[in-house]
């Protein structure tokens, strides 16, 4: 591959779009930065979405809009983020914390120090919101009582704070709220990164608004022949259910694919190729949705790549005819 391959992979990776679901949930994370900053309330915000919508993303997007600096005596970070270990211990998720706080032995001490330690950190930091990424790992904990005592933890914290929060996680981070009703007092308001809710049928010219939105750092154009710009937005979805990291990975590996055989544009064979390698290699022949005899369905059952199991109803089901 070429240098100019590499740099077109490095800019369509780095391309961030501000879909509506997006730009709704930094908006709302921005009204309650300013909101906390105006009038001292703190209002929290739950943002929800499926691995690939682009909450990590979000998460950073916001962070660094408000940068941390450093003083001389000490450093301000208006946005503090941090990501939910796996483990997602009591411990380890304030561990987490002091971390980014600066402390240099987040280890130390009890989990009650450790609080403490934070909290005052924190308000000495200038801390104005909590972003917290992957809030799934409190809920995978396991069992109830597991999950309620780390999520009294974090209710305790945000307390002792009084600071705006953002917990960004999988669908089923919903549960979490559900063992711990004081927590999902704390949580009323929720966004979904799903570009397409589950109660609507996938929109053919949203596919195509997104695929053709990216490709713009693609030097090859796209090539809908022979089915039409709507069928292959309809394609696209089912390859992708509309998830930004997915497009990206079915753009850039399509685009090698069109390098390596000469080709002059990106047409459904490329993606077709793109989708096996990339996304799901069993998705072949009537598993391909960019085959001509695909099985037109959500690729959503066992096995696949968009198996349900995070939420508790299926979107409509949605054939060629």
């Amino acid at each position: 591959m070429t240098e100019a391959f590499y740099g077109t992979v490095k800019q369509l990776q780095s391309t961030c779009l501000m879909f509506p679901a997006f730009q709704t949930a930094f908006e709302r994370m921005d009204a309650n930065l300013r909101l906390y900053r105006k009038t001292g309330i703190a209002q929290n915000l739950l943002v929800l979405g499926e691995s690939g919508t682009g909450k990590t993303t979000l998460a950073r997007m916001f962070t660094e809009r408000y940068p941390r600096h450093a003083l001389i005596e000490r450093d301000i970070v208006p946005v503090l983020y941090a990501s939910v270990p796996a483990a997602a211990t009591i411990a380890g998720t304030v561990e987490a914390i002091l971390t980014q706080l600066g402390d240099l032995e987040p280890d130390r001490g009890t989990i009650s120090i450790k609080t403490a330690r934070a909290v005052k950190l924190a308000k000495g930091c200038a801390v104005e919101m909590l972003v917290f990424d992957e809030a799934q790992h409190i809920q995978d904990r396991g069992r109830s009582q597991s999950q309620y005592f780390v999520g009294d933890w974090l209710k305790a914290f945000i307390d002792a704070l009084s600071l705006p929060v953002t917990l960004l996680g999988l669908p089923r981070t919903q549960r979490l709220l559900q063992v711990n009703e004081q927590l999902r007092r704390r949580f009323s308001h929720c966004v979904s990164l799903s570009t397409e809710p589950g109660n609507q049928l996938p929109d053919e010219a949203d596919s195509i608004a997104l695929l053709a939105s990216l490709a713009e750092a693609v030097p090859l154009p796209l090539n809908p022949s022979p089915q039409g710009w709507g069928e292959l937005g309809l394609r696209l979805h089912f390859a992708t259910q509309g998830r930004i990291a997915y497009v990206k990975q079915l753009l850039v590996h399509a685009y090698g694919c069109a390098i390596d055989s000469g080709s002059n544009c990106i047409t459904t064979t490329e993606l077709a190729h793109a989708f096996t390698a990339s996304i799901w290699p069993a998705g072949i022949g009537p598993l391909n949705p960019f085959d001509q005899g695909f099985q037109w369905r959500n690729l959503d059952r066992q096995g696949e790549p968009f198996q349900m199991g995070d939420v508790g109803t299926q979107p409509p089901r949605r054939s060629k005819h």
